[in-house]
């Protein structure tokens, strides 16, 4: 196996810690298992933002356009 030295600010490392404890497992360990997802097909679920993930611009569009709609047109009308 290879050591690999990472630096992390205080509260990352922090966090790291509380992560890998709750799964009862190691930093190491944690730090395999992200890289190993990020590699594979995992990491871009077939949701829409994975499948806008090549099109940051497009998803932009997308969401400015929800939310103008959801200004102009909202969900729940108000009690009259």
């Amino acid at each position: 196996m290879e050591t690999v030295v990472v630096e992390l600010d205080p509260q990352t490392s922090e966090r790291a810690r509380r992560l890998a404890a709750a799964r009862g497992t190691t930093i190491s360990a944690l730090v395999t298992r992200l890289i190993a997802q990020l590699d594979s097909d995992e990491a871009y679920p077939d949701t829409l933002f994975g499948l806008c993930a090549d099109e940051p611009e497009l998803l932009d569009r997308i969401v400015d356009q929800a939310m103008h709609d959801r200004e102009h047109r909202p969900l729940r009308l108000p009690d009259a």
